[in-house]
């Protein structure tokens, strides 16, 4: 059995970042063992800014408490995470951007992460607008999910054009990524 958790960052529960982010779940579910842990980050009441007091240095974690912090001790305790953005002027969303943040807690004071090896991570990172930036900015992204520790299985990109190529019409891409999902069915990742 596997820990799965999926972080949607996006302010829209319907967007095309959670669209994908539904259907890897979809296909991780079935009659699998795993065990699946969706957080719809819009729905926090309470989140604070990094603080960059680096007390997650001395304690190992980030110590403030939020509702971030089970978040991030679920990211911590996951064998896989999947992580879905929005780009918002050529820039993950305002959301993503306060978790990464606070992700620095799983970096130690020599910048090495702490979490255990092998977690493995899907990065979701969709578009409105036609930005040719759109995979320099899910590159940069992607690093930075792997300077933190995380085994990259994949990177999703997908713009819908302003509205004209909504998600949910590219049966292509979901059937992908559900088949993504559909490999991550009892098996353990870490």
């Amino acid at each position: 059995m596997g820990k799965i958790v999926a972080v949607a960052c996006s302010p829209k529960a319907d967007g095309s970042s959670s669209r994908i982010t539904d259907a890897f779940l979809d296909g991780a579910m079935g009659l699998s063992t795993n065990f699946i842990t969706l957080h719809r980050l819009v729905k926090c009441k309470s989140i604070y800014d990094c603080r960059r007091n680096m007390a997650c240095k001395s304690k190992g974690k980030c110590v403030l408490n939020d509702d971030l912090t089970e978040v991030l001790e679920d990211i911590e305790t996951a064998d896989c995470v999947v992580f879905a953005t929005p780009i918002y002027f050529d820039g993950p969303c305002a959301l993503y951007k306060m978790l990464e943040d606070r992700m620095y807690g799983f970096l130690d004071t020599e910048m090495h992460s702490v979490l255990a090896p092998g977690k493995k991570a899907l990065l979701i990172v969709t578009s409105y607008y036609p930005e040719t930036d759109l995979p320099d900015i899910a590159g940069r992204l992607a690093k930075n999910l792997e300077t933190f520790g995380f085994d990259l299985m994949g990177v999703i990109t997908y713009c819908d054009h302003m509205g004209t190529e909504p998600v949910e019409k590219n049966e292509v891409l979901l059937h992908h990524v559900k088949q993504m999902g559909l490999k991550m069915r009892n098996t353990p990742t870490v």
